[in-house]
C-alpha cells in the first residue's frame, strides 16, 4: 500500500487518539496564500495552472478522509474492522480504489477532447468532494477543449443526441451537453476493499449562460456510502453538495469582491450500527456579500462537533470549500481555453442587428442607413441590457463612430461612396447576460447570379442562385439541399430527401468562392441514410460548380 499523505495521516491519527491538532497548525489552503475575499485571486489560479490540479485535490481530500473516518467511528465500522489501524488502512484502500476508477473513467471518457490533465506524479487516493473536484476537472476539460469551439449547429446536434454514456466494470459515467454549451455529468462506482463495500455517485453541472441576475454556477454532489461487507446493518453515508455562484457585471465581466460570489456547502452524515439510525447535518460557506455561514441543522446519536474538535472541523471544511471554489473559478472562467469563458462564446445573447433600408448588397454609393442593434438573452428572450460597440471596416462613415452605446443601440451609417466597394460593421453586445456578436456587410457591387451543378456520390443536383448572400437550394436525385448563408462566402446547409427509396438527411457548413467568371461551393458535413439494418452516418464533402447567368428579375 502506498503511504498516506503526511497531512492526511496526521489528521486521522489525531482523531483516532481523541486529540485536536495544535491551534496554531494551519489547515490546508489554496496555492497563492490567503485572501480577504472569498473570490479566488489571479495568483492562486496561476499557481494551479503552473502545478496542475492534483496538489489542490490532495488538500481537499484531507477533510473528506476526516469525515469518512468520523463516520466509521460513529457507526461501528472501525470496531467491526478490528480497530484504528485496520480502519485507516481500509479507508486508504477505498480511496485508492476510487482514484483508480476515476482515472479509468478519465482515460475512457468519450474523446470529445483530450483529457484536461495528464495525472503524472499522483500520490494516493480520493474520496468524497475531492472526487467531485476530479470529475469537475474532467468535465471542464471536455467543455474547454471542444464544446466552446463548436458551431451552433454541431452543438445542437450533440445536445439532441442525449447523454454520452459508457459503462465499465464496477462503474458508469455519462455527459449531457446543452444547446447553450452547459454540461452536466454523472459518475457512479462500487468497490470492495479490505472488508469495506463502497459506493459513490457523483453529479457535476456547469452553466454556460448567466441568468437575469448575471449568475453562473458550478454545482457538485457526492453521495458516498460505506458498509462492512461481513456485517449487515453497520454502515453509513455522507452526502455532500457544493454550489459556487459567480456574478457578472454589465460588461460581461466576473465581479470582484464579496458581491461577486457565493459558496454553499452542505454535508449530511447518516449511519446505523446494528440497524440503529444516527446522523448529523451541517451547512457552511459564504453568502454573496461575504457573510460567513456555519449551521448545525441537528444531530441524532452522532457528533463530529465535540468541543475539542469544533475548531478543527471548521478549519478543515472551510479550507476544503475554498479549494473547491478555486477549482470552480478556473472551470467557469475557461482558463486555458482559447475561446474563453462559456458566456463569451456568443451563444448566450442573440444580437439582432437590422438596417433600414434592408437591402445592403448591390447598393448605390453613399446610401444612408439607420441601424439598430438589439441584444436578447437566448435563454428567455428578455432584453439583455448592457452596451453595444460597433467597429466599421471599409468605406464611408458610422455614427457614433466609437465607444459603447446603451442597448438597444442605434447608429447612422453612410455606405461606400464608390462603385465596387465593400464594407462591414462588427457589433458586440456585452451585459450581465453574456456576450453577443453580429456583423452587417455592405457593398456597391452588382449582384451576380449563378447556375449551380454538382453533388457527392449518388447525389447530383442543380439550382439557380440569384444572390450568394440569400438562401438558395440545389435539388436532384430525390434530394433537396438548402443553403443558409452567413455571408457571400459561406454558411450552413441541411438536406432531407428520398433517393431510390432510401431516406437521406444531413447537415454541415459550406464555403463559396465566386466572381464574374464563376466559382465553386464546397460543403462539409455529416450525412445519414436509412437502411434495413438501421441508420448509417458518415462525413463527406460536396462540390458544386457555379456558372454566371443573367441577373434574376
Amino acid at each position: 500500500m502506498r503511504p498516506l499523505p503526511a497531512l492526511l495521516a496526521l489528521s486521522l491519527l489525531l482523531v483516532a487518539c481523541g486529540k485536536a491538532p495544535d491551534k496554531d497548525s494551519p489547515p490546508p489552503v489554496a496555492p497563492g496564500g490567503g485572501t480577504k475575499t472569498h473570490v479566488p485571486t489571479q495568483a492562486q489560479m496561476q499557481a494551479i495552472l503552473a502545478e496542475g490540479p492534483d496538489p489542490t485535490l490532495r488538500k481537499m481530500a484531507v477533510a473528506d478522509y476526516w469525515l469518512h473516518y468520523k463516520l466509521m467511528q460513529g457507526t461501528g465500522i472501525e470496531r467491526a474492522l478490528g480497530g484504528e489501524a485496520q480502519a485507516i488502512a481500509a479507508l486508504q484502500a477505498l480511496g485508492n480504489a476510487y482514484e483508480r476508477k476515476l482515472r479509468g473513467t478519465e482515460a475512457n471518457m468519450p474523446k470529445l477532447v483530450p483529457a484536461a490533465f495528464t495525472g503524472e506524479g499522483m500520490a494516493s487516493g480520493y474520496i468524497g468532494m475531492s472526487m467531485a473536484g476530479f470529475a469537475g476537472m474532467m468535465m471542464s476539460g471536455v467543455a474547454g477543449s471542444a464544446i466552446s469551439g463548436m458551431s451552433d449547429e454541431r452543438l445542437s446536434e450533440l445536445a439532441a443526441k442525449g447523454p454520452l454514456k459508457f459503462d465499465g466494470k464496477g462503474g458508469s459515467a455519462e455527459i449531457q451537453v446543452g444547446k447553450d454549451g452547459s454540461i452536466s455529468q454523472s459518475v457512479e462506482y462500487e468497490v470492495n476493499e479490505s472488508g469495506l463495500n463502497g459506493k459513490v455517485a457523483i453529479k457535476t453541472q456547469m452553466t454556460a449562460c448567466p441568468d437575469q441576475e448575471g449568475r453562473v454556477e458550478i454545482a457538485m454532489e457526492v453521495d458516498s456510502r460505506m458498509s462492512v461487507s461481513s456485517k449487515p446493518g453497520t454502515g453509513g453515508s455522507i452526502h455532500s453538495s457544493f454550489k459556487y455562484e459567480r456574478f457578472l457585471d454589465d460588461d460581461a465581466r466576473l465581479m470582484q469582491g464579496d458581491d461577486g460570489a457565493a459558496i454553499k456547502v452542505r454535508t449530511k452524515m447518516t449511519g446505523s450500527e446494528n440497524f440503529e439510525s444516527q446522523g448529523v447535518d451541517i451547512t457552511f460557506g459564504r453568502t454573496r456579500g461575504g457573510e460567513q455561514i456555519f449551521e448545525n441543522h441537528g444531530e441524532q446519536g452522532m457528533s463530529i462537533f465535540r468541543p475539542d474538535e469544533v475548531e478543527n472541523t471548521r478549519r478543515l471544511l472551510e479550507a476544503s470549500a475554498g479549494l473547491q471554489a478555486l477549482l470552480a473559478e478556473i472551470m467557469l472562467r475557461g482558463i486555458g481555453n482559447p475561446n474563453g469563458a462559456p458566456w463569451e462564446s456568443g451563444r448566450c445573447v442573440k444580437l439582432d442587428v437590422t438596417s433600414s433600408p434592408s437591402k445592403r448588397r448591390g447598393i448605390r454609393p453613399n446610401t444612408a442607413f439607420d441601424l439598430e442593434a438589439r441584444p436578447r438573452a437566448t435563454a428567455d428572450g428578455r432584453r439583455a441590457g448592457g452596451t453595444v460597440t460597433a467597429v466599421l471596416s471599409g468605406g464611408a462613415s458610422l455614427q457614433p463612430a466609437s465607444g459603447k452605446v446603451a442597448a438597444d443601440a442605434r447608429y447612422g451609417y453612410a455606405g461606400p461612396d464608390k462603385k465596387n466597394e465593400e464594407a462591414s460593421i462588427a457589433f458586440e453586445a456585452r451585459s450581465k447576460r453574456g456576450v453577443g456578436r453580429a456583423t452587417l456587410e455592405f457593398d456597391t457591387r452588382a449582384v451576380r447570379a449563378y447556375a449551380a451543378e454538382g453533388g457527392l456520390d449518388e447525389f447530383h443536383g442543380t439550382g439557380t442562385i440569384c444572390d450568394l448572400g440569400q438562401p438558395f437550394t440545389i435539388s436532384g436525385s430525390g434530394n433537396t439541399v438548402t443553403f443558409i448563408p452567413s455571408s457571400e462566402r459561406g454558411g450552413s446547409y441541411s438536406y432531407q430527401g428520398n433517393m431510390s427509396g432510401i431516406g437521406v438527411s444531413g447537415s454541415g457548413t459550406y464555403t463559396a468562392t465566386a466572381d464574374e467568371h464563376g466559382g465553386t461551393i464546397t460543403g462539409t458535413g455529416n450525412g445519414c441514410v436509412q437502411t434495413p439494418m438501421g441508420t448509417r452516418c458518415s462525413d463527406g464533402t460536396e462540390r458544386y460548380t457555379l456558372t454566371p447567368i443573367d441577373p434574376c428579375q
